[in-house]
């Protein structure tokens, strides 16, 4: 009979802490993720299909993008820096798409804005950024087909 209470009580004990291991998991999950998304300012690159070209065009455009938000003279430490230097320069990061989209022989035009935006969750090596809403300067090239789409982390300054 005491052996059939100790085993009782053994998993007892261990549901209790295989319960208490899942809420702690989920807890932290919860507190990183909500984190990430206060620091974070990605850029989020849509192509107008799903072809080679437009695939491949789509990368030049997040390349370029890149490379003239990291020219620029601004201190971009901080999420909030990152954002008011795109909002002042929205113009001229919409050019820098048209103009490569031009220079690669398409005639697309370019959508571009800043706001917050559904994101899936995506990798980047070791780093994973979870599914959720994360402020964003969104280029839509084209029609801007829904699928295959680049998702980079623009906050200090750069990760793609």
């Amino acid at each position: 009979m005491k052996f059939i209470t100790n085993i009782k009580r053994f998993f007892m004990l261990l549901f209790l802490l295989s319960l208490f291991i899942i809420v702690s998991a989920f807890s932290y999950v919860n507190a990183v993720s909500g984190n990430i998304a206060d620091n974070v300012f990605r850029l989020h690159v849509i192509a107008n299909s799903n072809s080679d070209a437009d695939q491949a065009l789509k990368y030049k455009v997040r390349d370029n993008i890149i490379n003239y938000m990291e020219s620029l003279p601004a201190d971009l430490n901080n999420k909030n820096a990152v954002i008011e230097t795109a909002k002042e320069h929205l113009d001229d990061i919409k050019q820098v798409a048209l103009d490569t989209i031009h220079q690669n022989g398409f005639n697309y035009d370019a959508n571009v804005e800043i706001g917050n935006f559904d994101f899936p969750t995506k990798k980047y090596g070791d780093i994973s950024l979870p599914a959720g809403f994360y402020d964003a300067l969104k280029v839509e090239i084209g029609s801007g087909s829904r699928s295959k789409l680049v998702v980079c982390d623009v906050s200090s300054i750069m990760l793609c």
